[in-house]
């Protein structure tokens, strides 16, 4: 059985823990609200822009090449992640999530290619007959659209110029504070989005310029879109978790704490009641 010095040195130690999970806790609240809000505004936004995408596409007469669904012999596998830990199983979850994506991939015959974006996503560097095109940290502290843009365009042109056949995107999806699921998501070849219902065949929108001017541009915008809402999802999901992480950490600090000091008084009360014994028994012997 511990010893009562060591019992206390636990309870102070535990209650130390307790301290810091509290205040990650507190930190990734407040953090969580900010990145909420931006995922909450960013999604009518995208929603909308692919229905005009949609309609634009709709309405051309000849295929963009960003459409193009061709046998896969190459893809590219675009993973972003968290750089930090605690935040319960959001990593791991996604890191499953992206070996069965690739595994179902190779299975098919297709070459992987991978994008590594954040540092927990790095462990994925050494799965077998992989290879890795980049890896990047801190990629979630200043989420930045003209960055964004300018990678989707380099996207854009490694599709166009066949270096892969498709490029998909594994992140955490933000549900709500207690929910963070990993999907799979094609970036390219586009899916031609679906075309609201409520918009009659009869309706006419006119372009200017034409809407073959237009698709390519608007097309490429539309997956710095997606890349921007990813990342925004992401950094939701990492303070979500993190906060019900750290909240679940500080409730179990609470509830060792609460059996340590059990432990210490019962040991204590023990302690008293054999040194009452010794001198009840000394006294007893002077008699």
């Amino acid at each position: 059985m511990a010893s009562l010095k060591d019992t206390k040195r636990r309870i102070v130690s535990v209650k130390n823990t307790q301290k810091i999970t509290k205040a990650m806790k507190l930190v990734s609240a407040a953090k969580f609200a900010r990145a909420n809000q931006a995922v909450v505004r960013a999604r009518p936004y995208a929603q909308a822009f692919e229905k005009l995408v949609a309609k634009i596409t709709k309405s051309e007469k000849k295929e963009s090449p960003f459409l193009d669904v061709r046998p896969k012999k190459k893809a590219l596998v675009v993973v972003i992640s968290t750089d930090r830990g605690l935040c319960g199983g959001l990593n791991s979850n996604l890191l499953k999530k992206t070996t069965a994506f690739i595994r179902e991939n190779q299975s098919q015959g297709t070459s992987v290619e991978l994008a590594l974006w954040g540092k927990r996503a790095h462990s994925l560097a050494r799965l077998g007959n992989v290879s890795v095109l980049e890896r990047k940290e801190k990629v979630l502290e200043k989420i930045n659209f003209l960055t964004v843009k300018e990678i989707a365009q380099t996207f854009c042109g490694a599709f166009e110029a066949k270096t892969y056949d498709a490029i998909s995107i594994v992140y955490p999806k933000f549900v709500n504070a207690m929910t963070q699921t990993p999907v799979c998501e094609t970036l390219l070849p586009m899916l031609p989005p679906a075309v609201d219902s409520t918009v009659k065949e009869t309706d006419t929108f006119i372009f200017e310029p034409s809407a073959e001017e237009l698709s390519e541009g608007l097309i490429k915008d539309l997956i710095a879109t997606k890349i921007y809402g990813c990342l925004l999802e992401v950094l939701a999901s990492e303070h979500a978790a993190r906060m019900t992480a750290m909240d679940n950490a500080t409730n179990n600090a609470k509830d060792v704490i609460k059996k340590l000091t059990l432990d210490y008084n019962r040991a204590r009360q023990a302690n008293i009641t054999k040194e009452l014994i010794e001198i009840t028994s000394g006294a007893q012997a002077l008699n």
